[in-house]
């Protein structure tokens, strides 16, 4: 049981498992919320002109959540993505305002940005190919 615990607190202590954990939870929620825009594009694109954005934001933005969504989980593009992804939900903030406080696109906002800082770490289908 003890050689147990010491092979196991060798992940519990390393960055990346904290980081792959956070890319997953990012990546769960941009992969399913651009799956459900995706699936009611028209929905999606007219919530877009009502901000004032023209046909096609609508498209990328769908989009990139799906692809984006998958390349956190996977690991692959993480800088990339967690930079688009820190923008349009700084968009988002800016967009919904701030009167509900610092809300759920902000907390993405931070969270996409941090990704894009730490990069994909030791747990990701980017580091396994580059042997980094």
């Amino acid at each position: 049981m003890k050689n147990f615990i010491t092979q196991a607190s060798q992940y519990t202590q390393h960055p990346s498992t904290g980081l792959l954990l956070v890319r997953l939870a990012a990546g769960l929620i941009f992969f399913t919320h651009g799956l459900a825009k995706v699936e009611s594009l028209p929905m999606t694109i007219l919530m877009f002109l009502h901000f004032g954005f023209p046909v096609w934001v609508a498209y990328f933005i769908a989009w990139l959540e799906v692809i984006g969504g998958l390349g956190l989980i996977l690991g692959i593009g993480t800088r990339l993505f967690g930079f688009l992804f820190g923008v349009e939900m700084l968009v988002a903030s800016i967009l919904i305002g701030f009167a509900r406080g610092l809300g759920f696109e902000f907390t993405l906002c931070l969270v996409s940005f941090g990704i894009m800082f730490l990069g994909a770490g030791r747990f990701a289908l980017h580091t396994l190919w580059t042997k980094e």
